[in-house]
């Protein structure tokens, strides 16, 4: 019994200090449960009289709710503006205003003039010179809130829209004098969505930084009034051999008249047109209240006749892809600083002069038959000299280049791409023996346009005869030869050597990628 004394008291110890320990562990539990639970009710009384003093109820509860949400929206709504308005805010610079705009004249290729392209600037009359009557005409056509809105015109969106929709058809524009400044000044004529957003933001910067009356006279100064002029002290001298501050009322509603349409409504094109235009800008005088139905009918009993001018072959579409054309070269140095130049062209106005009558005729002959109103036509010399450029069936009507802008597809005039692309290989002459036989790629399989296929044939045959069949193993060939066994993934690479091709021999536009590509179905401008 004696040796397990040592033994007994260590157990009890231990036990001791195993009780101690759970105590204080229930103490400190306890404690913080108490604690926390004090700390609770004790917040919880105090957020409920914050509460209290702020809580609102019914019509100022509903304001703040609105109110709340109105600002998250806002932000929200902030910050998408912001990132809009970078690509719009890029196109200015610190220098934009005192920058000279690049003026072309172009020469055709016997050395005559033939047209002009950019702004020539003219800056002899102050805002206050310019006549009074035209001022009126302009604003009240254009834009009967000029002097009260801040870029933007809603009302006036708003109107036009709704007299269109009676109207039946484009009556009244939507955009402000300052958006179509801003269009003039940084933007193209592109029709899309990021173009009228960034007219948009641009027209509110131009308000920031401008008065209405520098607003106003940059417009009249620098908008293209058709037959090459720009601006109307220049268009008062074309149509009417006089000074601008000499016009008479019937003159200023025909120039108002051109401000949106000058091609459609200049007097030496279309002179009918051009008072029937003239003849509209008075009534809106009227409706502007700035004259009296007495005051405009003499104007409107004697429309504006202006001076004789013979109307000369139609180079619009070429003129502006030309001027586009040395605009690339401005915008990448290599002319210097050069912004009034003269630029001699290959353009032959014989052959663009048949060439619009060719695009008359096919319109008028089968434009009904296949439901087609436009058409584009291109007259290039072998060494790639542009002769002569059809853009559409209506310079005056659309503007819209169909021959340089318009995507189509190519069709068999491709082929020739595909079959350079297989004799720069080596492995093909013109006279090598090809197989016009069935072919697929997957589930694609290309057939000839008389539904049958011409067996071995030379290769230059295959070409005069456009088969369809050629040109698609050309491509898993071209593959193949770069050590791809696999027929599909060996035409992939075939194509790509034929893109490639392509683009070195001066195709623009972004080709796409199908197994159609090499009997031309990616589209391609004219």
């Amino acid at each position: 019994m004696p040796e397990n004394r040592p033994t007994n008291r260590l157990t009890q110890l231990r036990t001791r200090l195993s009780h101690g320990l759970l105590g204080f562990d229930a103490w400190l539990n306890d404690g913080l449960y108490n604690g926390g639970r004090s700390f609770g009710e004790g917040y919880g009384r105090f957020a409920e009289k914050i509460q209290r003093r702020f809580r609102v109820t019914g019509v100022k509860r509903f304001v703040l709710d609105l109110a709340s949400e109105g600002v998250t929206l806002g932000l929200a709504g902030g910050v998408v503006m912001l990132t809009l308005a970078q690509s719009a805010f890029n196109q200015t610079s610190e220098n934009w205003l005192k920058a000279p705009d690049l003026a072309v004249t172009f020469l055709d290729r016997y050395g005559t003039e033939v047209g002009r392209r950019g702004i020539k600037h003219d800056d002899s009359l102050r805002i206050d010179e310019f006549p009074d009557i035209l001022i009126k005409a302009l604003i009240s056509t254009e834009d009967r809130r000029f002097y009260e809105h801040w870029g933007i015109d809603p009302i006036g969106t708003l109107r036009a829209v709704t007299v269109n929709a009676r109207g039946g058809g484009h009556v009244q524009g939507g955009s402000s004098l300052t958006q179509q400044l801003a269009k003039n000044l940084f933007l193209s004529n592109e029709r899309s969505l990021e173009r009228k957003i960034n007219e948009a933001f641009l027209a509110l910067w131009l308000e920031c930084h401008l008065t209405k009356n520098e607003i106003l006279k940059l417009y009249l100064d620098r908008a293209y009034m058709g037959g090459g002029t720009f601006g109307a002290s220049a268009a008062a001298d074309y149509y009417f051999g006089k000074s601008l501050k000499d016009i008479t009322l019937p003159e200023a509603a025909m120039l108002a008249g051109l401000f949106k349409a000058p091609t459609k409504y200049a007097p030496h094109v279309n002179l009918p047109a051009a008072r029937a235009r003239a003849a509209d800008v008075l009534h809106n005088m009227v409706e502007a209240g700035y004259l009296t139905e007495g005051q405009i009918q003499s104007a409107l009993r004697n429309p504006a006749t202006p001076v004789t001018r013979s109307r000369d072959i139609s180079a619009d579409y070429y003129l502006d892809w030309a001027f586009n054309e040395i605009k690339k070269l401005v915008d990448e140095g290599k002319l210097k600083k050069e912004r009034v130049l003269v630029v001699k062209t290959p353009l032959d106005l014989a052959i663009q002069k048949r060439a619009d009558q060719a695009v008359e005729n096919v319109l008028r002959q089968f434009g009904d038959a296949f439901d087609v109103e436009q058409a584009a036509l291109v007259t290039m010399d072998p060494d790639g000299a542009v002769r002569a450029m059809v853009g559409g069936a209506d310079y005056g009507q659309s503007q819209f280049n169909r021959a340089t802008d318009a995507l189509r597809q190519p069709g068999s005039s491709f082929k020739p791409y595909v079959y350079a692309a297989a004799l720069a290989t080596g492995q093909w002459r013109p006279e090598s023996k090809v197989v016009d036989r069935p072919v697929c790629i997957g589930n694609w399989c290309p057939a000839n346009y008389g539904r049958s296929f011409a067996g071995t044939v030379p290769l230059w045959v295959a070409v005069a005869k456009s088969i369809n069949t050629i040109p698609v193993q050309f491509s898993i060939a071209m593959g193949k030869q770069l050590g791809e066994t696999h027929d599909a993934r060996a035409a992939k690479l075939g194509r790509a050597k034929i893109i490639e091709l392509s683009h070195k021999m001066g195709i623009t536009s972004n080709l796409v990628d199908s197994v159609s590509l090499p009997i031309g179905s990616a589209e391609v401008t004219v």
